[in-house]
């Protein structure tokens, strides 16, 4: 597993372990990795296409098809603009201040959820498990759908 700032690449791991919401990207069979705020890379084998699935907004933007993931990691992860918007590392500077860094397969989770009426203001994250915080989000986003 690497980590790279704001965000975690890892071996990939099928994407049926994050819920429900995969059904509207089935040809997006893997997770290549996630953000410190719990954004969740994914990836298309058969069209090398990569997209960021944003769950608490349950939903996904494409970033097209690359060569390989570290072209994908180049090209979108650590370009600035894509940093300040998605990845948000001022956020997580001050996030990190108040209840330290990130353990092996944890995010930064506001308190409540921002669909639910969070206002992701540092003081309101605490740290969880992605693959809990996915499933949890997914079970939600069903239950208001």
């Amino acid at each position: 597993m690497e980590k790279q700032g704001n965000y975690r690449l890892i071996e990939p791991v099928n994407s049926d372990a994050v819920g429900h919401w995969i059904k509207d990207y089935p040809q997006y069979e893997q997770i290549i990795g996630y953000s410190s705020l719990g954004h969740v890379f994914l990836f298309s084998p058969s069209q090398s296409d990569y997209v960021v699935y944003h769950p608490f907004k349950a939903a996904a933007k494409s970033y097209g098809a690359f060569d390989s993931t570290s072209e994908f990691e180049k090209e979108i992860l650590q370009d600035k603009d894509f940093s300040e918007y998605v990845l948000k590392p001022d956020h997580i500077k001050n996030i990190v201040k108040v209840i330290g860094t990130l353990g092996e397969s944890e995010v930064y989770i506001p308190q409540p959820y921002s669909f639910v009426g969070g206002d992701e203001s540092v003081d309101s994250y605490d740290k969880g498990n992605i693959w809990v915080m996915l499933d949890v989000v997914s079970q939600m986003l069903a239950e208001n759908a």
